[in-house]
């Protein structure tokens, strides 16, 4: 059977699949971007991009399981935010990480990954 994503050639038909630049191409590209410890925290995890009109800010909010997973997942908080950083540039200003508590969710740690300036 011939897989119709893989391509022989140099990409005639466009970029590779791998490289899309919609939501779910990029925190693909998010989560490989951990080692496997990581990435296992991050399979239980929700994600979504919530944007904030008035202030300008978009922020990518992890929606964690339990205490303990939220936790693990704010000692990470540089590798997360450089990620982050990497993948989004300067569209995504804030990481929340969130827990759902009594069926509503509520932002705990907010981390500013700030674009370094060179």
């Amino acid at each position: 059977m011939i897989n119709p994503f893989y391509f022989d050639d140099d990409y005639s038909f466009g970029s590779p699949p791998e490289e899309d630049d919609t939501l779910s191409g990029r925190l693909r590209r998010f989560h490989e971007l951990f080692d496997s410890s990581i990435r296992a925290i991050l399979r239980d995890c929700l994600f979504r991009v919530e944007e904030d009109y008035t202030k300008g800010i978009a922020t990518l909010q992890i929606l964690c399981p339990n205490q303990a997973v939220l936790k693990r997942l704010s000692k990470k908080r540089d590798r997360i935010c450089n990620n982050v950083n990497s993948i989004w540039g300067r569209s995504i200003q804030q990481v929340g990480l969130c827990i759902n508590e009594n069926g509503s969710v509520s932002q705990q740690v907010t981390l500013q990954c700030r674009y370094p300036l060179y």
